[in-house]
């Protein structure tokens, strides 16, 4: 999509962090912009915000784990805004720990919420835009942790790999239908990931978290990355990373662990 100016996007998770930064980013870009969060409280301090910068916003309450919520959210928006042509699936939950520690609800919940969300939304903007015969692009927010692995981190990676196995089936799949696909993998983002069990006004604490936590220094503003995003948009990029310091030998590393295998299992035969 060269041209986005007055088109329509739907962002999940828009009330905080990157979902935020990319209403911000689309709104200055000319987009009209639907924010959809779980957190009405969120909701209600954001809007403002993002009107200051245009009056064409919609903040409204949507779980993506209600495939029925989902519609009838995007019947809602669509009345309002005109047919949704990019949509951002970005609601997200991050859980740590071991392995052996999660239980099967936990599982089912992270699933339900990364996964799936996914899966939910970018079905049914895709088959609205194939039956309107309209361009669009979607976007499902991965993460760094979709492309590497590390410890304590079994079920965020489970769901963020799926993520970008999707995304780039969904960008073969669209394609003919002039929709385009992203995956964004971030590494760092100042976000309330480092700190979800704070409240939004506690700053002081905020603060001292993020103090204490080594991997802050590395963190980017929410929205110079939804900058990147909508450059992405326009661009048909398919994987946005957004650091292009740390995280590229991140992911040479895992696939030089990979591709070393071969070497091992099938070694080069000796001359004779």
């Amino acid at each position: 999509m060269e041209e986005t100016v007055g088109k329509v996007a739907f962002v999940t998770g828009g009330a905080n962090g990157i979902g935020l930064g990319m209403a911000q980013a689309f709104l200055e870009g000319g987009v009209k912009v639907a924010i959809a969060d779980i957190r009405e409280d969120r909701l209600r301090r954001v809007e403002p915000q993002l009107r200051e910068i245009s009056d064409d916003v919609l903040a409204i309450r949507c779980d993506v784990v209600d495939t029925d919520a989902i519609a009838r959210t995007l019947d809602q928006i669509e009345a309002k805004l005109g047919p949704i042509q990019i949509c951002c699936n970005n609601a997200g939950i991050g859980l740590g720990g071991p392995f052996q520690t999660f239980d099967e609800a936990t599982w089912k919940r992270i699933l339900d919420v990364n996964l799936w969300g996914v899966i939910r939304g970018g079905r049914e903007i895709s088959n609205r835009l194939i039956e309107r015969g309209l361009e669009g692009h979607i976007v499902n927010t991965a993460s760094i942790m979709g492309m590497i692995t590390g410890r304590g981190s079994a079920a965020y990676c489970a769901t963020k790999h799926a993520v970008v196995a999707i995304s780039e089936c969904m960008s073969e799949d669209l394609k003919p239908h002039r929709i385009g696909v992203s995956v964004l993998c971030p590494f760092i983002v100042d976000t309330s990931i480092f700190y979800p069990d704070l409240d939004d006004d506690d700053h002081e604490a905020i603060a001292e978290r993020k103090k204490k936590n080594p991997l802050h220094k590395f963190a980017l503003g929410p929205k110079y990355v939804g900058e990147l995003v909508l450059r992405a948009i326009h661009e048909n990029e398919l994987h946005i990373f957004c650091d292009g310091k740390e995280t590229p030998d991140m992911i040479k590393n895992r696939f030089d662990r990979v591709t070393s295998a071969f070497a091992r299992q099938f070694p080069e035969p000796a001359d004779t």
